[in-house]
């Protein structure tokens, strides 16, 4: 029968003591984020999780944002930053032409892991806050965007928009040609014709209008 000295018990407390201290001084602030020296090293913490995403928007697949680019490749230089204000479908086509003359042919995934830096930054900022997982291919980012912007593209003016500029009581004659001018260059697609009858019909000038009428071929 052993009996257990105080001494010896005092020993082993006091050894355990400081071997539990230098363990801590070791390894305590690893462990705190994930470390287990009996696990042979870090664990699937939450920072080791988020180490291993792959980076670009969640709602891209993890295939689309893990694609690399090919090489080489180069990427477009002339094409605007989509803002929701243009034509989507023209656009859409014009970046994937664009892609795939740089290099990217074949694969729609190298395009679509480019396209979050051509977007402005509040286009950028949506596409960031959709749910994950939405969009697997070509298909889907046309989907996707289709939803959110059909609306948003602004068509051209026409003849009608123009014979709405009207000369302001109380402005010359030089103002109201310079504005009616300004609002001519925005609506580039409207025969020479119309636009004469626009600026006619805009005018309070009677003489200018009986000096274009006899101008008129």
């Amino acid at each position: 029968m052993s009996l257990n000295h105080p001494i010896d018990n005092q020993w082993r407390h006091d050894a355990r003591r400081d071997i539990d201290e230098h363990h801590h001084r070791r390894y305590g602030d690893a462990e705190e984020h994930g470390y287990s020296a009996h696990r042979g090293g870090w664990y699937d913490s939450d920072e080791d999780r988020m180490a291993l995403e792959q980076p670009g928007p969640r709602v891209f697949s993890r295939a689309i944002r893990s694609t690399p680019l090919p090489s080489p490749f180069q990427p477009p230089t002339s094409i605007a930053k989509y803002n929701g204000k243009t034509k989507l479908e023209l656009w859409l086509a014009d970046f994937r032409l664009a892609c795939q003359l740089g290099g990217a042919r074949g694969d729609d995934r190298a395009i679509i892991r480019q396209l979050p830096i051509f977007l402005s930054d509040t286009t950028r900022r949506w596409l960031e806050e959709l749910p994950a997982n939405q969009i697997h291919d070509w298909v889907n980012l046309v989907r996707v965007f289709e939803g959110n912007f059909k609306g948003t593209y602004i068509w051209p003016g026409n003849s009608w928009d123009l014979s709405k500029c009207k000369e302001k009581s109380g402005e010359t004659l030089r103002e109201y040609g310079r504005r009616f001018s300004k609002q001519r260059t925005e609506l580039p697609h409207i025969p020479d014709h119309n636009v004469v009858l626009a600026f006619d019909s805009g005018t309070t000038s009677r003489d200018l209008v009986r000096e274009l009428g006899r101008n008129h071929p």
